[in-house]
């Protein structure tokens, strides 16, 4: 996975989201990395949509992910999908997603 999302939860845990395999497949899934186990647990959810280059902000009860790049690795090209406005928050307790009200502008 690289060219993900992730952010600080607490002093213990990041989240992870989204980004590209490594045959260039955008993402839509993501995990919560503790560094005091090491151990990295997958989220129930997936995003609405796979994103790479997306911003991610996070406290002790919701992930914010914002903006980005969707679409998906088309033939062997570098022709991804475009920046989005997209805004999706998840819900660290229940892991559910909800879809925000989007930026005005495209971001990544």
């Amino acid at each position: 996975r690289w060219n993900h999302g992730m952010a600080k939860i607490d002093e213990h845990r990041m989240i992870i989201v989204g980004g590209l395999d490594e045959d260039n497949n955008v993402l839509s899934s993501g995990f919560i990395y503790d560094v005091r186990t090491q151990q990295s647990t997958p989220l129930r959810n997936d995003m609405p949509v796979a994103l790479y280059g997306c911003y991610v902000v996070a406290n002790d009860e919701y992930a914010y992910v914002l903006g980005g790049f969707g679409g998906g690795y088309i033939g062997g090209s570098t022709d991804f999908g475009g920046a989005v406005t997209t805004v999706y928050r998840l819900c660290l307790k229940t892991q559910e997603w909800t879809i925000m009200a989007p930026m005005a502008t495209a971001r990544y």
